[in-house]
């Protein structure tokens, strides 16, 4: 669980960083005299707050579910097991659905590159290029935290966890864990 979330807490200040990436070039683009450069700015500037805020929200979340887990797991790790196994089959179909997103826009940015060149629209044709990109750029970040999600929830389903009694007749729970190779 702690290495799950260490990991996104990576994925916090990567976005972030593509956030501040966005922000830059966008804002350096939208004062070009350009009109491609200028259009590319729009959307630049636009995910790139979204980067920005997305990643800090995973940020801090991590990091408060990380003690909160920890609590869980020492309370009742069956439940907790549970309950992430859940969890986690939401975020792994939150993946699936934005990676279809992603590609939608990509081929969205792409068309509307294409219809700005085609006819002579340069801002039309920067923002298409720009949302194509960010959205490919989003894309591999994606892929790359839902591998890891999907790591975790191998991770999560090899976990067994059983009740047993000790020698004092205090409720203990046996915690297991598959290894596979």
């Amino acid at each position: 669980m702690e290495d799950y979330f260490a990991g996104e807490k990576l994925g916090g200040f990567t976005l972030m960083g593509m956030g501040a990436a966005g922000l830059l070039g966008g804002g350096l683009m939208l004062r070009s005299r350009y009109l491609t450069l200028k259009g590319a700015s729009y959307p630049l500037l636009g995910i790139g707050v979204l980067h920005m805020a997305a990643g800090i929200f995973i940020y801090l979340s991590s990091d408060k579910r990380i003690d909160q887990f920890a609590g869980e797991i020492e309370t009742d790790p069956a439940a907790f097991v549970a309950r992430e196994r859940s969890r986690m089959r939401g975020v792994s179909t939150q993946f699936t659905v934005l990676k279809v997103v992603e590609i939608v826009l990509i081929a969205g940015g792409l068309t509307m590159a294409g219809i700005g060149h085609r006819t002579d629209r340069p801002r039309l044709k920067g923002a298409g290029l720009a949302l194509a990109a960010e959205m490919t750029l989003t894309l591999g970040f994606d892929i790359w935290a839902a591998r890891r999600a999907h790591s975790y929830r191998d991770e999560l389903a090899a976990v067994d966890v059983q009740a047993s009694i000790d020698p004092g007749g205090v409720p203990v729970a046996l915690i297991t864990h598959t290894f596979s190779f």
